[in-house]
């Protein structure tokens, strides 16, 4: 693999030397545990990105409500870029998935959007804002990728869109509003969760804790996510639109957030959530699993830090608007796979085996 200039932009080669200090033990003292301080930092981590996904929803709900109240072209742009906040957001809580938002995952980020599914339950919706309603239906009419779909049309100019939210009595922009909410409450839910018993049971992990018996339970869990979450995106979100699982030609239509054009947001957000778990900040020395692998020995880091940055650089660079881009410009986005792929066999291949990780099954296995 190559190794870019973009390293040193990164701030990464500052952290290239730096190790855990360890400190030898006096007589009758025992050694650190250095996973005693990288479960602590993926608990104020996980807590942290909850909180900012529970804030950017919340806010996502409020700017429905007033777009709906007024429907404009200017409160709808509002309402899309709170959608993009939101998107952000999610994306970036996507490497904490291991963590509380498993259970809220499908109801919250169901895609490719089945846009005959959402008209139904467009028609089928109630006069008046209902949670309850929502409650009965399925995870293709609901979450984000519904949200996004309203509110961005398939190739329609805001005006359009905006007399589309006042048919029928108001009746899309009430639903609108639902889902709203509904991601909302979801994600509120999660952030109670990180605060109120998850983030503990992470930093108590081989102390008490009733999720992970052991530190080892707990690591091994959180890395086997991080390389099933890079495996989501190298297998769904690149593979599948690109056609290489079928053979088919690329389809535009099943990349993720194509109303929005934020495929690539939604993937770089995805990388920064995922370094942010496995380094921490930055510019801040290791505090993530990074802290282990150097701990181990070996140029494994190393490795990872190079890769990362050159899949960053990859997907950075992919075209806007993705749905356009994905036919005349394939090799781009297939460079964009397989330099995440790349960074995946990294952590399975090699981090997990340095660790002495169980790897889980999972339908991503076949390295």
């Amino acid at each position: 693999m190559r190794l870019r200039a973009s390293l040193v932009g990164l701030g990464l080669g500052l952290g290239l030397g730096l190790g855990v200090v360890a400190l030898t033990p006096g007589c009758g003292e025992e050694e650190a545990d250095p996973r005693e301080g990288v479960l602590a930092h993926l608990a104020e981590a996980g807590t942290k990105g909850a909180l900012d996904l529970a804030e950017a929803t919340q806010e996502l709900a409020e700017v429905t409500r007033s777009l709906c109240a007024a429907p404009t072209v200017a409160s709808l742009g509002e309402s899309q870029e709170s959608w993009r906040r939101a998107r952000r957001s999610w994306s970036r809580h996507f490497a904490f998935g291991f963590g509380p938002a498993a259970e809220h995952r499908s109801a919250l980020d169901f895609w490719p959007v089945r846009m005959s599914t959402v008209e139904d339950a467009i028609a089928a919706a109630p006069p008046a804002s209902d949670p309850s309603y929502i409650g009965t239906l399925g995870v293709s009419a609901k979450g984000l990728p519904a949200l996004e779909y309203i509110l961005f049309g398939v190739d329609e100019d805001p005006a359009a869109l905006v007399a589309g939210l006042g048919d029928n009595g108001g009746q899309r922009c009430v639903y609108a509003l639902m889902l709203a909410e509904d991601i909302a409450a979801r994600s509120g839910s999660i952030a109670a969760a990180w605060e109120g018993e998850f983030a503990a049971e992470l930093r108590s992990a081989g102390q008490g804790s009733s999720l992970y018996a052991t530190r080892k339970d707990a690591v091994d869990a959180v890395i086997n996510y991080l390389i099933d979450s890079l495996a989501t995106m190298v297998t769904a979100k690149l593979d599948t639109p690109l056609g290489n699982l079928s053979g088919a030609p690329p389809a535009p239509e099943n990349l993720e957030s194509r109303f929005s054009g934020a495929t690539g947001d939604d993937l770089r957000a995805n990388l920064e959530g995922f370094w942010s778990a496995y380094h921490g900040e930055t510019d801040a020395a290791p505090a993530g699993i990074s802290v282990l692998v150097v701990d181990a020995g070996g140029d494994s880091d190393l490795r990872v830090r190079e890769q990362y940055a050159i899949a960053l650089e990859e997907v950075l660079a992919l075209p806007v608007p993705a749905s356009d881009a994905l036919v005349p410009e394939r090799a781009r986005f297939q460079a964009a796979r397989d330099e995440l792929d790349a960074l995946r066999r990294l952590l399975k291949l090699d981090v997990a085996s340095l660790l002495g990780v169980t790897l889980a099954l999972s339908d991503n296995d076949g390295d």
